[in-house]
């Protein structure tokens, strides 16, 4: 049986939730990747809902930061576009998202679809198609993040992907040996993940067989 994706109320609550617990305001953004529904009108208006509950007050306070984080991915938006239409592959999509949390909320989809259309009506088709295809990249990468990356296992996974060094990753390893020491967390660093420029790929080479090393599948280099 295949797991049921969250419904839009549930996703909304959800981030609802992470929003009001918010130690510091320097952890928003990160939950904004974590979570980029945040910065669409739905769960805006469902906040001001919640947050008019006289008890409310932390909640008011998280979307005060919330509004003033959503006028600055507002005067983004001409940048992040321009770094969209730059990129030509689903990993340097990722790259943009890393730098934009904003490119994959439901606002930004609009705003792309709206600009494509004008393009078209004005007989630009290869600037629309341009523009429609980066849009076909960027429901994949929202998909696959709301999904997979989420889950216990693609998190350590990326953990170990990320850490600082191959000590860190170690570590990591070993607190998550019962995630790591799996033959998908190494099917998915062989033949899912691809580095977005040459500093990444050789960081991913060097995971994929430290990986393999401590799953037993090879001898130290």
């Amino acid at each position: 049986m295949t797991e049921a994706h969250p419904t839009l109320h549930e996703s909304i609550q959800s981030a609802l939730v992470q929003l009001t617990g918010l130690a510091d305001r320097v952890d928003l953004p990160a939950l904004v990747e974590r979570e980029p529904i945040i910065l669409s009108d739905d769960f805006f208006a469902a906040a001001q809902a919640a947050a008019a509950d006289p008890a409310a007050a932390i909640l008011r306070e998280r979307l005060q930061w919330l509004a003033e984080l959503r006028h600055q991915a507002e005067r983004d938006v001409p940048a992040a576009l321009q770094a969209v239409l730059a990129a030509t592959t689903i990993d340097e999509l990722r790259q943009v998202a890393d730098q934009w949390p904003l490119i994959l909320t439901d606002a930004f989809a609009e705003a792309v679809e709206h600009l494509a259309q004008q393009f078209s009506d004005a007989g630009q088709s290869e600037i629309a198609d341009g523009l429609r295809q980066r849009l076909v990249g960027l429901a994949q990468l929202r998909v696959y993040r709301e999904t997979w990356t989420e889950t216990p296992q693609g998190k350590a996974i990326f953990a170990f992907l990320n850490a600082e060094d191959d000590a860190a990753a170690l570590s990591i390893f070993h607190a998550h040996r019962d995630l790591l020491d799996h033959p998908e967390a190494q099917r998915t660093l062989d033949d899912v993940l691809h580095g977005g420029d040459p500093e990444s790929q050789q960081r991913l080479e060097r995971r994929r067989a430290l990986l393999r090393y401590l799953r037993g599948e090879e001898q130290p280099q």
